[in-house]
């Protein structure tokens, strides 16, 4: 439920000012990932849990920023029986399910690809050098797969193509529909080529969990897609963004589903040590990237919201340089404390991939992000009914982790 909560919030803020496609994918997955990691220490026996490390980090957060590299925007129309050569002119009949249909697959891959990441952090069997290359190429195969059979046959995703619609250069909302099923359909195929690898292997809890990931996303995004066709009610309200809320309440209780069925401590399991490579760059290298995104992500946001772009304009390339000199600083410094870590120390099963004091610091981060983006200076009723529902979502997860805290504390 903290998963499903926090997620809700994290996928809403994904899409505000400042934020959308890959980088508001980090923030989503960044916030994710510190949850996957945090409950993985708090359960204990994390050494012993399959999906316990912390290259869980670098696998959630990078999976939910792939996914953001793809546009869904222009399936809103069909979801309203309308299909638009030249938006808002001349709308013309198209079943609903089409919309329906093209949210799915877009869930499918995002969830997906986020799950096929998340299951190389724990193979069954270890691979060789030269199994990871059959694993990266299964999925570049796949990709270019799905990528030659949709240029194959268009007629099959594209509505009226026979009529050589996506040939005039004028009909823009037909060119970015064009563009959309090209660019999502490799990232379809990229993960049905690693599933398909690991079917083959017959790693069947990575098959499960991919598969899991991939329809946890594919049917919120889907049956969300419903919030879209009230844009005409009288209730003036963000209804994009009730669908955002059940995409993020949906991805985020398919997490707490997967950690519940795959990541339970496994007696079986020789304990795994923390290693370098697993803080320099599944925990550091990631922190560096995914929190200098959320920070600049919200001035830029905030200069819109507040449409301080006259004043602020000029200070973006300082913030930049500025916020990034000091990730990298901060980075180099955690290079250096991990080169200078004793091998006792990393094999010791009470040391975490990272310090759980730094994960309440950059979930207030995130939190804190989404508030200041999403707190015009003239509110509206829309932007009262979503500030609410981020402080039941945040409050609400606060109160349960509460009494998990005292269930697990409890003799």
């Amino acid at each position: 439920l903290i998963m499903g909560l926090m997620g809700a919030f994290f996928w809403a803020i994904r899409g505000t000012g400042g934020f959308g496609g890959e980088t508001g994918g980090i923030l989503a997955g960044l916030g994710w990932a510190m949850l996957w990691l945090g409950f993985s220490r708090f359960v204990g026996g994390a050494e012993y849990q399959p999906y316990g490390s912390g290259r869980m980090v670098a696998a959630i957060t990078g999976g939910i920023a792939l996914g953001g590299m793809t546009g869904y925007g222009v399936y809103i129309s069909w979801l309203n029986g309308d299909y638009y050569l030249n938006y808002p002119k001349d709308p013309r009949p198209i079943a609903a399910w089409t919309g329906y249909a093209m949210l799915f697959v877009c869930g499918i891959h995002w969830g997906g690809i986020t799950g096929a990441f998340m299951a190389w952090c724990a193979p069954k069997k270890a691979l060789r050098t030269q199994d990871w290359v059959w694993r990266i190429l299964s999925g570049i195969a796949g990709a270019g797969a799905a990528l030659a059979f949709v240029h194959a046959f268009p007629q099959l995703f594209l509505p009226f193509y026979s009529e050589g619609l996506y040939d005039v250069a004028e009909y823009k909302t037909a060119q970015r529909a064009l563009g959309s099923i090209q660019n999502i359909a490799p990232h379809v195929g990229l993960f049905l080529g690693f599933l398909g690898f690991e079917i083959a292997r017959k790693d069947w809890r990575a098959v499960k969990l991919m598969a899991l990931m991939a329809l946890g996303f594919a049917i919120p995004f889907a049956v969300g897609g419903y919030w879209q066709t009230q844009h005409g009610s009288a209730l003036r309200i963000d209804w994009w963004k009730n669908w955002e809320m059940t995409i993020g309440l949906g991805g985020g209780l398919t997490f707490g589903l997967a950690f519940y069925l795959f990541n339970q401590p496994d007696a079986k399991m020789a304990p795994r040590p923390v290693t370098r490579l697993e803080r320099i760059f599944g925990i550091g290298l990631t922190l560096w990237i995914a929190i200098n995104t959320v920070l600049l992500g919200t001035y830029e946001g905030y200069i819109r919201l507040h449409e301080r772009k006259d004043s602020l304009e000029g200070t973006r390339d300082t913030a930049f340089v500025l916020a990034n000199g000091i990730a990298l600083l901060l980075f180099a410094a955690w290079v250096y404390r991990t080169a200078k870590m004793k091998q006792q120390t990393l094999e010791h099963p009470d040391t975490s991939p990272m310090s759980m004091k730094l994960l309440p610091g950059i979930l207030g981060i995130i939190v804190v992000a989404g508030f200041v983006i999403s707190t015009p200076p003239q509110m509206q009723l829309a932007n009262h009914v979503l500030l609410t529902l981020y402080t039941v979502y945040v409050g609400g997860s606060a109160l349960l982790f509460g009494l998990l805290w005292k269930r697990c504390d409890s003799p």
